[in-house]
C-alpha cells in the first residue's frame, strides 16, 4: 500500500487541477473515473488483469481531465512494467502502446501545430527512457534487498567457516526430521587433537583443516538429510536408513578408516538410531553424546597407557645406561690391574685393596639399584614419626660427635603418627641426615623440625653446609647423578621414591655458603592419644 500512495496522490492532483481550471467537460464523470482508478489499487487481483484495467482507466482519466498532469502517472506505470515484467520486449511493447495512447489523447485537447506535436513527442520519448531507467533501478534495488535478506538468513542458519548448518539450525532441522517419524541415524563426530594443531599449523591452518573436513563429510555422505558443524571441532550427521547394521558398518568404516586417511586426523564418534535409541530429539542427542564420550574416554585411556609405557621404557633405558656406566668404571680398573699382573707376571697383592674397594663399590651399587627398583611397599603400619627421627639421631650420635657437629631436634609435643613402612622411613631420614653431615666440612649444625600442618606431617632437615648450586637443584633426584667422588647417585633417588610410596612430597631449598634444607610433607593417620591444645604453637627442642 505504501508504494501505491504516490498513484493516489497524483490522481487527486490531476482531478483537482482539471476541475479548478475548468479543463474537463464533465466534472461528475471525471470524479467517477478518478475514484474507479484509485479503487483498483485496493483490489487484489492477478497482476496483468488488474494492470490492464488501471491502464484503461488512466487513459480515460487523461482524456476526461484534458491535462498533461497525467504524465507522471504514465511514467510510474511504465517503470512498474519494466520492474514487474521479466521479459524486456514484452514490457517495451506495453510501454510503447501506452505512450501511443498518451500521444493520441494529448492531440484531442491540444491544437495540431508543430510546436505542440514536438512537445508531445518529446514527452513520450522521455517517458520511455526514464521509465526504463527507473524500472531497472527499482529492479536492482529489489534484487539487492533479496540478496541481503538471503545472506542474512544464510548467516543466521549456517556456520561462516564451513558453510554447514550451525548449532541452532541443526536443532531446529533435527526437530522437524524427527517429527516425520522416519528411521534415521544420528552421528556426532569429534576431531581428535585438533586444538593442539594451533601451535604447529596456526589458526588459519586449523581453519583450512575444518573446511576440508566439512567438504569431505559432504562427499562421504551425499544422501544425508542434515550435516552440521555442531561445535568447535564437532560435526553432526543425520541419515535415513533401511538396514540398521549395514548403515552403522558403513558409517564406522568411513569415519574410523577413510576419514583419517584422507585428512590425517583421527575422529571419535557416537551414533543413535531412531526409533530404537530414542523417540525424540533430546533422547537421541543424549544417547549419541554418551557413546561419543565413551569413545573419547577409551581413546584417552589408550593414549595414557601408551605414554606411560613410553615413559617407563625411557626411564628403564636411562637406568640401564647409568647402571652400565657405573659398573663399567670399576670393572675397567679391575681389568687393568689383572692385565698388568698377567703381562708382567706380577703379584696382585699390592693392588688387592684397590680391587676389593672396586668390587665392594659394585656390590653396593647393585644393592642400591635393586632396592631402588623394588615394587612399592605394601606392608604399612601406623607408627610415630618422632620415634623414627629420634632413632636415626641415636644411630648417628657417634659419627656426629666424631665430626664435631650438633643435631637440634624441634618437634610438636603431640605425637604425630602416620601409615608407614618403618624401615623405609628410617632409610629416608638416615640418607638425608648423612648427606647433611657430609655437606659440612667444618663444625656445623643440623636442624630438624617436626610439626603438623592440617592433615599432614612436615619434616624439615636443614644443615649449615656449603649448599647446592641452583643449576644442580633440578638434577639431584635423577638416578646416578652425583657430585661426590665416591657416590653412586642413587641415594636421593631412593629417598624420592620412598616419599612417593608414602603419598608425600619432598622439596629442597639451598643457598651457596649457607646450607640446604629438605622439606618432606607426609599424610598423617588418626591417633587415639589426647591432643595438646597448645600443640600447634609450642614446640619442644632437644640438642645432641
Amino acid at each position: 500500500m505504501k508504494g501505491n500512495a504516490i498513484f493516489l496522490i497524483y490522481s487527486i492532483l490531476v482531478c483537482t487541477w482539471s476541475i479548478g481550471y475548468g479543463l474537463t467537460a464533465s466534472i461528475p464523470l471525471l470524479i467517477l473515473v478518478t475514484l474507479l482508478y484509485m479503487l483498483t489499487f485496493f483490489i487484489k487481483r492477478p497482476y496483468y488483469g488488474n494492470t490492464s484495467i488501471q491502464l484503461l482507466l488512466l487513459v480515460a482519466l487523461h482524456a476526461i481531465s484534458a491535462t498533461s498532469w497525467c504524465l507522471p502517472l504514465y511514467l510510474l506505470h511504465m517503470s512498474q512494467m519494466y520492474y514487474r515484467v521479466s521479459k524486456f520486449s514484452t514490457a517495451l511493447l506495453f510501454n510503447v502502446a501506452l505512450m501511443g495512447a498518451y500521444v493520441i489523447v494529448s492531440l484531442t485537447y491540444r491544437p495540431l501545430i508543430a510546436a505542440h506535436l514536438t512537445d508531445i513527442a518529446f514527452q513520450a520519448v522521455s517517458c520511455l527512457i526514464l521509465a526504463y531507467i527507473f524500472g531497472r533501478l527499482i529492479k536492482e534495488m529489489e534484487l539487492q534487498k533479496q540478496l541481503l535478506a538471503y545472506e542474512k538468513k544464510h548467516l543466521s542458519t549456517h556456520d561462516p567457516l564451513t558453510g554447514l548448518y550451525n548449532f541452532q539450525e541443526f536443532h531446529h532441522q533435527m526437530e522437524m526430521i524427527v517429527k516425520q517419524k522416519k528411521p534415521i541415524v544420528l552421528v556426532l563426530a569429534d576431531c581428535k587433537d585438533l586444538k593442539s594443531l594451533n601451535t604447529t599449523n596456526g589458526f588459519q591452518g586449523v581453519n583450512d583443516i575444518l573446511k576440508e573436513a566439512a567438504q569431505l563429510l559432504r562427499i562421504m555422505f551425499p544422501e544425508s538429510s542434515l550435516i552440521s558443524r555442531y561445535g568447535g571441532d564437532e560435526f553432526a550427521i543425520v541419515m535415513e536408513y533401511t538396514n540398521t547394521r549395514q548403515t552403522i558398518n558403513t558409517i564406522t568404516q568411513l569415519l574410523a578408516s577413510e576419514f583419517p586417511k584422507l585428512t590425517g586426523i583421527e575422529i571419535n564418534f557416537g551414533m543413535a538410531c531412531y526409533p530404537q535409541d530414542g523417540l525424540n530429539k533430546d533422547d537421541l542427542m543424549s544417547f549419541a553424546e554418551h557413546h561419543l564420550y565413551m569413545m573419547k574416554r577409551e581413546s584417552w585411556l589408550k593414549r595414557e597407557e601408551h605414554m606411560l609405557r613410553s615413559e617407563k621404557l625411557r626411564v628403564v633405558g636411562e637406568l640401564a645406561s647409568g647402571m652400565a656406566h657405573e659398573i663399567r668404571n670399576p670393572l675397567t680398573t679391575i681389568k687393568g690391574f689383572l692385565q698388568l699382573s698377567k703381562a708382567g707376571n706380577y703379584n696382585v697383592e699390592p693392588w688387592y685393596d684397590l680391587i676389593m674397594d672396586e668390587i665392594t663399590r659394585m656390590s653396593m651399587l647393585t644393592a642400591e639399584f635393586l632396592q631402588f627398583s623394588k615394587p612399592h611397599v605394601t606392608q604399612y603400619r601406623v607408627q610415630s614419626i618422632r620415634s623414627c627421627i629420634e632413632r636415626v639421631i641415636s644411630l648417628l650420635d657417634s659419627e656426629t660427635t666424631r665430626l664435631g657437629h650438633q643435631i637440634h631436634f624441634e618437634y610438636d609435643p603431640m605425637d604425630i603418627r602416620m601409615l608407614m613402612d618403618q624401615d623405609k622411613m628410617l632409610q629416608l631420614l638416615l640418607n638425608l641426615m648423612k648427606n647433611a653431615l657430609e655437606a659440612m666440612v667444618d663444625q656445623g649444625d643440623i636442624f630438624i623440625r617436626l610439626y603438623k600442618q592440617q592433615n599432614y606431617a612436615v619434616i624439615e632437615i636443614a644443615d649449615t653446609g656449603k649448599g647446592i648450586p641452583e643449576a644442580e637443584l633440578d638434577k639431584i633426584f635423577i638416578p646416578f647423578y652425583t657430585t661426590k667422588d665416591s657416590g653412586t647417585g642413587l641415594g636421593l633417588s631412593i629417598c624420592h621414591k620412598i616419599v612417593q610410596d608414602h603419598d608425600g612430597t619432598i622439596e629442597v631449598e639451598s643457598l651457596i655458603g649457607t646450607g640446604t634444607k629438605f622439606t618432606i610433607t607426609l599424610p598423617t593417620a588418626e591417633t587415639d592419644e589426647p591432643r595438646n591444645p597448645q600443640a600447634n604453637v609450642e614446640l619442644t627442642t632437644i640438642s645432641v
